[in-house]
């Protein structure tokens, strides 16, 4: 059987596939002997200007971040909550784990620095092919709006990996959330990738589609880059686990600096490498593409909905906190459980004032119990409604059901973890759920 690639065809078959795997610090030892003068000053250009960018960014959160963490934290809870306010927002910030949100850090901070290097980057990688007769064809770049076209994919790319990672790794399955760092690991390379080669690949038109398959076709050259200029970054996050965020995002920022002008002039002598692959391979099938994009398109349109019911009802939740209650407990009344229904009924009446300027709301919501893991109980809440500004005096409503057979299991009761799952509804039709331990 030969491998290799067909020219009359165009068919990329995988001769290379396991070519490249010292290609990462081959691309480092290599760049330094192919920066003339000017290219240098670029080098060193782009480094101030991406370490001037980080600075900025630093300035600011540190300036207004705690003021907007603040603000945001004392418009949802009252004074004395807001310590519990802030553990539940590092909850819920941590849910997906440290690892991959640290990626996400690299990941945002490489878009940011390039989102205001790019044109530094850009001279520089082409300083450095021509310079270096790198590449034998010359190249054709594409018209400003199909450049344009390439960078909505880029982001919308971006945004679809995201998404997906995050609802991947929000319910509190073990394998999910390997699958969800896995990807995030994988996202993580191909679009370090994709910063740092592009500039000569889209000069000789390989769009970001083509290029995400060439790394796949060259996965051992391709991903060996990403992780050799990624190593210090990774190390850095393994070794300050348990850290708190800002001194991690600081770390992760400022190795980051230092990579991106080496990354950026490699990318470009491994770019080169890679384009014949590139080139050698087949237009991916029209009804391919469809299905890809419209399974993309498809993962933004449910996530944006969700985010945005979600937003909708916590606006509507977010002040009952802020209320005041005065429990009557004359009306305290209770339904013992019957052959017929084994759950516990517990109603009272509650004298609800609401001072915000907020209409709160709380649909029906249930409370799921489990110990080890295991079914213990559901407590069903009813409805919640109190204008802004009123007072209302509203029966509460509780039914507790228990699992008989687990109250024999004392000891597993007493030592085993406990976890809830407060399934919020948020719509008649759709419940969300919130997870505590």
């Amino acid at each position: 059987m030969t491998w290799g690639f067909d020219p009359a065809k165009t068919i990329f078959v995988p001769k290379h596939f396991f070519s490249g795997p010292l290609h990462g610090p081959r691309s480092f030892f290599a760049f330094w002997r192919l920066l003339d003068a000017r290219a240098w000053f670029l080098f060193f250009l782009y480094l101030l200007v991406a370490g001037s960018v980080v600075a900025l960014f630093a300035l600011l959160a540190a300036s207004f971040g705690p003021e907007l963490r603040q603000s945001f934290l004392e418009y949802i809870f009252p004074d004395h909550w807001l310590v519990a306010g802030r553990m539940l927002l590092d909850r819920l910030l941590g849910r997906l784990g440290p690892k991959v949100v640290a990626n996400f850090i690299i990941n945002g901070g490489m878009a940011t620095i390039s989102l205001f290097c790019f044109a530094i980057k850009e001279i520089l990688s082409r300083r450095i092919e021509h310079q270096n007769k790198l590449v034998d064809e010359a190249h054709a770049p594409w018209p400003l709006w199909r450049q344009a076209i390439e960078e909505s994919k880029f982001a919308f790319l971006y945004l679809v990996a995201y998404n997906l990672i995050f609802w991947i790794g929000y319910p509190p399955h073990e394998w999910l959330r390997w699958l969800a760092l896995g990807l995030s690991y994988l996202t993580l390379f191909v679009f370090f990738d994709i910063t740092f080669m592009c500039p000569l690949l889209l000069r000789h038109r390989i769009g970001y589609g083509r290029m995400v398959r060439t790394f796949f076709a060259r996965p051992l050259a391709a991903f060996g880059f990403a992780g050799w200029f990624l190593a210090p970054a990774l190390i850095a996050i393994h070794l300050m686990e348990g850290q708190d965020w800002s001194t991690v995002a600081a770390v992760l920022l400022g190795i980051h600096v230092l990579t991106v002008p080496m990354a950026a002039s490699a990318g470009t002598w491994l770019a080169a490498r890679l384009l014949p692959t590139a080139k050698a391979l087949r237009p991916t099938h029209a009804i391919s593409r469809f299905l890809g994009v419209g399974g993309m398109i498809a993962i933004m349109i449910v996530s944006s909905v969700v985010f945005a019911r979600l937003a909708d009802s916590a606006h509507a939740k977010s002040q009952i906190l802020k209320c005041q209650y005065r429990v009557d407990w004359s009306s305290l009344d209770y339904e013992l459980p019957s052959f017929s229904d084994l759950s516990l009924g517990l109603s009272f009446d509650v004298e609800i004032t609401n001072p915000t300027e907020v209409n709160v709301r709380i649909e029906d919501s249930r409370l799921e119990i489990q110990n080890d893991h295991r079914y213990f109980a559901t407590a069903n809440m009813g409805q919640i409604q109190v204008a802004a500004g009123q007072t209302k005096r509203q029966k509460v409503e509780l039914r507790l059901q228990v699992a008989i057979s687990r109250l024999l299991e004392f000891r597993s009761l007493m030592e085993k973890p406990w976890d809830f799952v407060l399934w919020v509804s948020m719509d008649k039709d759709w419940e969300f759920p919130v997870f505590f331990k």
